[in-house]
């Protein structure tokens, strides 16, 4: 029965994605559609017509005994038609129509680019210091994010390094745009700049879905400005993403033999393929990266020893961007974050991991099935109304499929996630954005015109 609901979801949502009106081909609800998809409908498919085979790692061992439940895959069907609805409701269309965006000078964000990838280089350097050194933090990273090796009190620094993303989109829209200004070697050099200092730091914080978001964003930025999809280029995209999704882990243990050379790096990763058996493609071990939502939720569907918790995780995640050394001692709460891993790994495997809920789950937590509801009709509202406005501006402004690739991208990983989890990992790129809203932008509230009586007299006739 969970099975057959979940192939129906699954034909629902590319039936939607392929009906629908849209103006841009890859626009803010297909990556949520793709999202949707792989950490929702298709892992709750395949845990439920092959629970004993389909988990493969053994820090999901517990989630054998309490997975696949009804009330799971009605809080599924019932997120992503509610999203999808207030995603185009009247009132978040209207509202965004209304916001006008005038640009400010060019070499003014052009400088805020510079200054942002400067600023990442910087926080890279000083976030690398404990390591003894940029090479060395890309050698210790698995240890690193596996808490074998301590980040410490520098590691603070690393929420910094991803302004280098954002700023390398922004330069890409100089460096693709003709008659902008500035020498065509000085954006080609901050482009491959900004790009390297991007890269280096998903190196070093060992993060294959890091990774594949921002060479995700230069497919979605060609999408948005060509309106087409190049579809060899994706095949061969999704393809490899899939590769590196699979052996990431693998590629990243692999960087512990960087000082000994090449070699020994690429003998290690056969090494550890070897170990692991992974000689060949095995889907469920691919598919073992999505579950960790469906286990969230139905955690938060079946534990029955919580407190609800009235949306307060929404503070406590500003409150864990303040650092250790500023709160005087005092010790912050714990976030849903954190009870949500004790929850489905135990308490002695939590210490070192950390399970996300993910948006569903986070409002089943925060206020049971009205919390669900309440999350997910803001959720799809917030993003029908950004995509309005950034729509209206896409051809206008020779910077907005850029930015508008970023925000799509930052409001769809919300979706995989919970407040604590997003604004850790993407808080340089929602500071990022908020600065270039305000120093690059002027803003504009258009009012709807009363016509007379005449007037609609005339629209009568």
């Amino acid at each position: 029965m969970l099975a057959s609901a979940y192939l129906i979801l699954l034909f629902i949502i590319p039936f939607v994605e392929i009906i629908r009106k849209k103006e841009s081909i890859m626009d803010f609800l297909t990556l949520f559609n793709i999202y949707y998809l792989l950490w929702y409908a298709l892992p709750g498919f395949i845990l439920a017509i092959d629970l004993k085979n389909a988990i493969t790692w053994d820090h999901w061992y517990n989630m054998r005994f309490h997975t696949n439940n009804l009330e799971t895959a009605v809080a599924i069907f019932i997120g992503y038609f509610l999203i999808v609805t207030s995603f185009y409701s009247k009132l978040a269309q209207e509202n965004g129509q209304k916001v006008i965006i005038k640009s400010r000078k060019i070499s003014s964000i052009y400088s805020y680019a510079i200054f942002l990838c400067l600023f990442a280089m910087l926080a890279l350097y000083i976030a690398t210091l404990q390591f003894g050194g940029i090479l060395a933090a890309i050698t210790n990273s698995s240890a690193s994010r596996a808490g074998i090796e301590s980040k410490g009190d520098l590691g603070f620094f690393t929420r910094f390094t991803s302004a280098a993303t954002f700023a390398c989109y922004i330069l890409l829209a100089y460096l693709s745009t003709k008659n902008i200004g500035q020498g065509k070697f000085g954006k080609l050099f901050w482009f491959i700049t900004s790009f390297i200092t991007a890269f280096t730091s998903f190196l070093t914080k060992a993060g294959r879905f890091n990774i594949i978001a921002f060479l995700l964003g230069f497919y979605q930025i060609y999408v948005v400005i060509n309106k087409k999809i190049p579809w060899i280029t994706s095949i061969i995209f999704v393809f490899t993403m899939s590769l590196f999704l699979l052996y990431g882990k693998n590629f990243f243990f692999s960087l512990s033999a960087m000082p000994d050379g090449l070699d020994a790096v690429i003998q290690k990763f056969n090494e550890s393929i070897a170990g692991s058996n992974k000689e060949s493609f095995n889907f469920y071990e691919f598919m073992n990266n999505f579950y960790y939502t469906n286990f969230s939720l139905d955690t938060a569907l079946t534990n029955k020893n919580y407190d609800l918790r009235w949306f307060s995780d929404i503070i406590y995640g500003f409150l864990s961007l303040i650092p250790k050394i500023f709160l005087g001692g005092v010790k912050s709460p714990q976030s849903i974050l954190y009870y949500n891993s004790v929850y489905i790994l135990g308490p002695d495997d939590a210490v070192g991991a950390a399970v996300p809920t993910g948006i569903l789950a986070f409002g089943i937590y925060s206020m049971s099935w009205p919390g669900l509801i309440i999350t997910c009709l803001i959720y799809g509202w917030l993003g029908g109304f950004l995509q309005a406005i950034l729509n209206k501006h896409l051809n206008s402004i020779f910077w907005m499929p850029h930015f508008y690739t970023i925000v799509a991208q930052l409001w769809a990983t919300f979706m995989t996630s919970d407040p604590e989890t997003f604004l850790q990992g993407d808080f340089m790129s929602l500071t990022s954005c908020s600065f270039l809203v305000f120093i690059g932008c002027k803003f504009y509230i258009t009012k709807p015109v009363r016509k007379s009586n005449w007037q609609k007299n005339q629209d009568i006739k």
